[in-house]
């Protein structure tokens, strides 16, 4: 089976450690996307509890995910990787932060997962780039307007 390799570079007029307020923390983001995101482990690393070893729980109706965080760097990074309840293995999720002109930040945030189950990796692909992009996209109205 295939890798699947997926990126979105947004920029959003708003400084970096803003940004970050919203991509390192797991309720916050997770407010943008469907379903429910819950943190149900608190990291004791980088990053507070929402850093490194922390756990989220993205829920939808009776199926989940749990995303384990494995490196944050405040207001630069956040690495992470699924444990449990999906439909990938060998999920590795990274969201750097940059500055970019004007005081904005760029956002690169790439994923890369193999399906566990032949021949669903390109559905698989689209839900999360219609997920994540659509909350990328929600994060960057909301930051920009504000």
């Amino acid at each position: 089976m295939a890798s699947r390799n997926i990126s979105f570079n947004v920029t959003i007029r708003a400084p970096r450690p803003l940004v970050y307020s919203w991509v390192g923390d797991h309720e916050k983001f997770g407010s943008l996307l469907p379903g429910r995101t819950t943190r149900i482990v608190d990291g004791t690393g980088a990053g507070g509890v929402n850093g490194e070893g922390s756990v989220r729980r993205v829920s939808f109706g009776v199926s989940y995910t749990d995303e384990k965080v494995t490196a944050a760097v405040p207001d630069e990074y956040v690495e992470y990787t699924v444990v449990d309840g999906s439909p990938v293995k060998n999920h590795l999720g990274r969201i750097r932060l940059s500055d970019a002109p004007g005081g904005a930040t760029a956002i690169d945030y790439r994923i890369e997962f193999d399906p566990r189950i032949p021949f669903t990796g390109l559905p698989t692909e689209w839900l999360v780039r219609a997920i994540i992009g659509g909350g990328l996209a929600k994060l960057k109205r909301k930051l920009e307007a504000a």
